[in-house]
């Protein structure tokens, strides 16, 4: 799928799937876009030195692991933004998987890192109960310097438009409270909350119903 709009800097700005080797560039994006996310924040505090390579670490690490197991991963033109998602039934991290994202996790979170593994299995324990089948967004962002520029809505529309043709609906969890009216323009509403562990940032779990006709 790919989409044509003008950017708010003049120009025509394309929506892409990203490529097998784009998984460093995918996570330069989401690193950037996530700096001052909540979460991460909590996890890999910004006072830390040589936070910037640990986000990029983690964030590449999870998008070679999108790419390399075929789920959707997408690029504005000018790699301005960035959305990783799976089709329903993919969302799941196999064990596999987790063996191979061990190192970079450890490298991203170091002593941290027991906390972003028990957190990530608390999200999951509540996204396993989520029915029917489903698309997944598991990470959206926007380059810092282009935030508020309308690329998040061209992102999410360059999946949602196929979702609400085959009847589809859709999944995420929103760590940042300030993106949940982004989502909300799109179809999305909160269907619950939870706080990290008890004690750390919250998290808004987020469902979309297809929308036929849009």
């Amino acid at each position: 799928m790919t989409q044509e709009t003008v950017s708010p800097r003049g120009g025509s700005q394309a929506v892409r799937a990203a490529r097998r080797e784009e998984a460093a560039l995918l996570g330069e994006v989401l690193a950037d876009a996530f700096a001052e996310d909540p979460v991460f924040a909590w996890l890999i505090p910004p006072q830390l030195r040589g936070r910037d390579n640990r986000l990029r670490t983690f964030f590449t690490s999870m998008s070679r692991g999108y790419l390399r197991r075929g789920k959707p991963c997408y690029l504005t033109g000018d790699a301005s933004a960035a959305a990783l998602w799976a089709a329903p039934g993919a969302w799941a991290m196999p064990l596999s998987q987790m063996i191979l994202e061990a190192a970079p996790s450890g490298l991203a979170f170091r002593r941290r890192l027991l906390r972003a593994l028990r957190t990530q299995l608390q999200i999951e324990r509540l996204h396993a109960g989520q029915s029917p089948p489903h698309w997944y967004l598991g990470y959206l962002g926007t380059r810092r310097d282009r935030q508020g520029q309308g690329l998040g809505t061209q992102m999410l529309r360059e999946v949602l438009a196929g979702l609400d043709a085959d009847g589809v609906p859709a999944y995420l969890e929103s760590s940042n409270e300030r993106n949940l009216p982004l989502y909300e323009r799109n179809g999305f509403r909160v269907v619950g909350e939870l706080q990290a562990l008890g004690h750390g940032p919250t998290i808004w779990r987020m469902w979309r119903e297809p929308q036929p006709g849009t």
